[in-house]
C-alpha cells in the first residue's frame, strides 16, 4: 500500500499560506486511501500557479503548454487505459486558453479528472483578471475593474451534461478528499472546481471569505 512519503516530490514554491498547498496534500492523502501507486497515475498540467503540482509529487508527470492539458491526458489515456490520468489547471489556463477542450472533454465524456484551482485570478501572470473574476474587481491590469462577467463553470459543465461534475473548497480538506476520492472512482470524465484563495493578488476571496460562505 502507498504511503504519503511515496509521492512526496520537490519542495513546492508556492507564496506561504497559498491554497494550493492544501490541494496538494489533499490530493496526495486521497491517492493513498485508495491505494493508488504512485506508478499507476499520470498527472498532467499546462501553466499557471496550480499546474506546479505535478513538480511537488514523485509520480508520472507531464508538464505542457497553456490551456492545452486536456488534449494531451486525452492522448495519454487513449494510449494507456489502465493508466489514471489527472489534470490539474488553474482557473486561467482551464477556462480562458483550455475553454474549447474542456467543452469537448465533456461532451465526449473522456475518461480523465480535471481539478481547478480556481482563485478568481492569472497568479501565475501577477494579478489579472481571470475568466471567474467578478465584474468590477480592480487589477494590475484591469484599472477600472473587470468588465464582464464572469464564467460559471458548473453551470457550464451542467449545461454540458458532463457525467460527474463537483465543487470542493481547499479550506475544507475533509469533504475537498471525499469529492477527489469520488471523482476518481467515476468511470468517464469528472470535473471538480475547487475553490482555492489567493493569498497574494485576491484580497477578496480570502479563506475567511470562504469560511463564512461555503457548506
Amino acid at each position: 500500500m502507498p504511503t504519503l512519503e511515496d509521492y512526496k516530490g520537490q519542495t513546492p514554491a508556492w507564496c506561504p499560506g497559498c491554497g494550493n498547498f492544501l490541494i496538494l496534500d489533499t490530493l496526495k492523502k486521497a491517492l493513498v486511501e485508495l491505494s493508488i501507486e504512485p506508478h499507476e497515475i499520470t498527472i498532467v498540467s499546462g501553466i499557471g500557479q496550480g499546474a506546479k503540482l505535478p513538480h511537488y509529487m514523485k509520480c508520472n508527470t507531464f508538464n505542457g503548454l497553456h490551456g492545452r492539458t486536456l488534449p494531451v491526458a486525452t492522448g495519454i489515456k487513449l494510449v494507456n487505459t489502465e493508466q489514471l490520468v489527472v489534470c490539474v489547471a488553474g482557473d486561467g489556463d482551464c477556462y480562458a486558453e483550455g475553454g474549447n477542450h474542456l467543452i469537448h472533454a465533456m461532451r465526449r465524456n473522456v475518461n480523465v479528472k480535471l481539478f481547478v484551482h480556481d482563485n478568481q485570478i492569472y497568479g501565475l501572470t501577477k494579478g489579472q483578471a481571470s475568466p471567474t473574476t467578478k465584474e468590477g474587481i480592480i487589477t494590475k491590469t484591469q484599472p477600472f475593474g473587470s468588465l464582464s462577467e464572469p464564467l460559471n463553470p458548473i453551470s457550464l459543465a451542467v449545461a454540458m451534461d458532463c457525467s460527474f461534475v463537483a465543487r470542493g473548497f481547499a479550506g475544507d480538506m475533509d469533504y475537498l478528499k471525499f469529492i477527489l476520492k469520488e471523482a476518481i472512482l467515476h468511470r468517464g470524465f469528472s470535473f471538480v472546481d475547487i475553490l482555492q484563495p489567493c493569498v497574494t493578488f485576491n484580497k477578496i476571496n480570502t479563506f475567511k471569505w470562504y469560511k463564512e460562505r461555503v457548506y
